[in-house]
């Protein structure tokens, strides 16, 4: 494979046209303003409108092209203080010498530049906040995590890439519809502590083959192309208003970290198919219908396939706990908290002794009042039954 040529990366600097310092970009505003003097620069609107590509057509880029969603390493010169740095898979940072937010083109890097973003509308400290909330709710959590002198977490506004994808599908499937019917049988119940035979209505199933076709359209199907962050706790901070997205523009980036995309658009779609198939499961349950349904075969055709590429906007950190590192992320856009927890042994535990006092506690209550006794001796009260195949 080609290397990118890293000489000519594009770079972007803002810079306060008062004072000359870094513009950074305000959560949940449409300007950037100077940490030093704050003055404040409004972002243009764009004029652009959100639109969908061609899958097939990406398809057929991947086979041509060089540049692949690998492991990158951009080589900056930083420029306010002229400093070289790294910025690995990342196309926004700050200069690691004089803090200056640096944010670079991914062309040479990536096949697929972002086109669309959701900007910051929770701060640094309102994500703060929603953390520590966080945290107070957790059961069985260390009582330490509440210290917040003694969390070292740090939190880093990031931008996540991800892909959308817009599809049909047609599904063939064969399949049983189970109906349910009723039996009347002998069955033994149990009447004030003796066993009676009666007459009862026993469920049974009557299966019966079917085969149908299912149409359905998927809109916006989201699926995260970051091998950073874990994308267990990425997937617990959604929903996105998705309808809010806004051109992309790299001021939104100014002061804040962007990841290039690890996971390609074909690779993103192999986990899309895996979230369609959950809800293509349901319809062809719907279609099929009766009391239980059994799917043997289902084969499914995908058409005019469309994508987006897109970043999310994550306040991400990490805390260390009893030397383990714990990850957890916050949605930037309403402060929806998801992370690695730990668990406290001892709180646990007195929980688990907690419930065998409350145990003992009814059984001696009971015995006192001769309640245990009585249905020991006369067994469970009338009308409950009891039923035996």
């Amino acid at each position: 494979m080609v290397e990118p040529v890293k000489a000519a990366t594009e770079q972007r600097y803002f810079h306060c046209e008062s004072c000359g310092s870094n513009l950074l970009y305000s959560p949940g505003t449409t300007v950037l303003k100077c940490q030093h003097c704050g003055h404040e620069n409004i972002i243009a609107p764009s004029q652009g409108t959100i639109k969908e590509y061609s899958f097939s057509q990406a398809l057929r880029l991947l086979e041509q092209s060089e540049l692949k969603a690998l492991d990158n390493t951009e080589v900056i010169k930083c420029p306010n203080c002229a400093a070289t740095f790294e910025l690995k898979n990342q196309h926004a940072g700050d200069c690691p010498f004089c803090g200056t937010p640096v944010v670079t083109s991914t062309a040479q890097v990536r096949l697929f530049q972002p086109k669309s973003l959701l900007p910051f509308v929770i701060t640094e400290k309102q994500a703060k906040a929603s953390f520590d909330s966080w945290i107070s709710r957790l059961w069985f959590a260390p009582s330490a995590l509440n210290n917040k002198a003694r969390r070292d977490e740090k939190l880093l506004g990031i931008y996540v890439p991800y892909w959308t994808y817009d599809s049909y599908t047609d599904s063939d499937y064969i399949g049983q519809r189970g109906t349910v019917y009723y039996e009347r049988e002998y069955v033994t119940v149990m009447v004030n502590g003796q066993p009676r035979q009666e007459i009862r209505n026993v469920p049974k199933i009557r299966w019966q083959p079917v085969s149908g076709h299912v149409r359905l359209f998927f809109d916006d199907v989201l699926v995260g192309a970051t091998q950073t962050l874990p994308r267990a706790v990425l997937d617990q901070i959604e929903p996105w208003d998705l309808d809010n997205l806004v051109s992309y523009q790299e001021a939104y980036l100014s002061g804040f970290s962007s990841e290039l995309y690890q996971i390609d658009v074909d690779e993103g779609f192999d986990e899309a198919k895996q979230i369609m198939n959950q809800r293509i499961e349901a319809a062809i349950r719907r279609d099929i219908g009766g009391d239980q349904q059994m799917i043997q075969q289902v084969q499914t055709q995908y058409s005019q396939t469309t994508f987006k590429h897109l970043l999310l906007p994550v306040w991400s950190a990490a805390f260390r706990y009893n030397e383990k590192v714990y990850r957890f992320v916050i949605n930037g856009r309403n402060g929806k908290t998801k992370g690695e927890r730990p668990y406290s042994k001892i709180k646990i535990a007195l929980a688990i002794l907690a419930g065998f006092m409350a145990l003992g506690a009814i059984i001696y209550y009971l015995e006192a009042s001769g309640a245990l006794n009585h249905m020991m001796e006369y067994g469970a009260p009338s009308g409950t039954y009891y039923y035996y195949r």
